[in-house]
């Protein structure tokens, strides 16, 4: 890349030649899109650009960073606290870098087809919308309660469905009678949801919180109380029908859910509890 192919690249991206061009520097620049074969080894864990490095078509590098930092904070945290045990960091690697790698390939293929259709396609990730790349992915691991019987890479983030290992999904509530999303609920721990039906879920929650000493809120997601649903979407929107619940990590992502009521709702909860944090 010379100046003379800059200012030719210059004139042709202007669509005229008669405007001067003056070419300052060139500053080269290799593309690359790989990931590392895995994020932690012992007391070592990668993030970021060490994790992954991807072309900029797409613009996923800084956020798939600030993803694994998401990922990783709450874990860290509640291991050094004793609040979880220490295998909950070994989930780290496991869903980042499944969505890492989910992210590189789809820069690589906007690379292509984008900016150098030169590049092999042989194996060229099929292209996704940008919205299910960045929304969309599925986490699995033993972090993540849930029986798995497709190998799907992500859902449609405009119908998430409260899938475990997903995101939890925005949903327009009144919290304490001023207008908020679901969303705003989650914080430093875990919140469970309950269907409007599911008042025994979130007195479990309370009991189970004591039990484990662990960061723990509930809340009856229903037309009435201190988080009002007035469109009573939040059964479908999270698939817990009435009765049901669901456990939201640190992070936002669904760890648990039952669409159903249960009749022992605190030994299953405390339960389940135990397995997320690895107690």
């Amino acid at each position: 890349m010379d100046t003379a192919r800059a200012e030719a690249l210059v004139r042709k991206a202007l669509g005229r030649s008669d405007i001067p061009v003056e070419i300052e520097s060139v500053q080269r620049w290799s593309a690359a899109a790989s990931w590392a074969s895995r994020f932690q080894d012992r007391r070592v864990l990668l993030a970021g650009d060490a994790a992954h490095v991807m072309p900029p078509t797409g613009g996923f590098g800084g956020n798939t960073g600030v993803a694994d930092a998401h990922n990783l904070a709450w874990k860290l945290a509640m291991v050094l606290e004793g609040t979880a045990g220490s295998p909950l960091l070994d989930t780290y690697d496991v869903e980042r870098r499944s969505v890492s790698s989910l992210s590189v390939e789809q820069a690589y293929t906007r690379y292509v087809l984008r900016v150098d259709p030169s590049l092999p396609r042989d194996d060229m990730a099929a292209p996704l919308d940008d919205a299910s790349i960045e929304l969309g992915p599925i986490y699995r691991s033993a972090a993540v309660l849930d029986d798995w019987d497709d190998d799907v890479p992500v859902v449609d983030p405009r119908d998430p469905g409260g899938r475990p290992g997903t995101r939890a999904p925005h949903l327009a509530v009144e919290l304490h009678g001023a207008p908020a999303s679901i969303v705003d609920v989650f914080a430093r721990g875990f919140v469970l949801l309950a269907g409007p039906a599911g008042q025994a879920w979130c007195d479990a929650a309370g009991r189970v919180a004591e039990d484990l000493d662990v960061p723990f809120v509930a809340h009856r997601v229903a037309a009435d109380g201190s988080l009002v649903d007035r469109a009573q979407s939040f059964p479908k929107t999270f698939g817990t029908g009435d009765e049901g619940a669901v456990v939201v990590r640190p992070d936002g992502v669904v760890a648990w859910r039952s669409a159903a009521s249960s009749a022992n709702p605190r030994t299953d909860l405390e339960q389940n509890m135990h397995r997320v944090l690895f107690r």
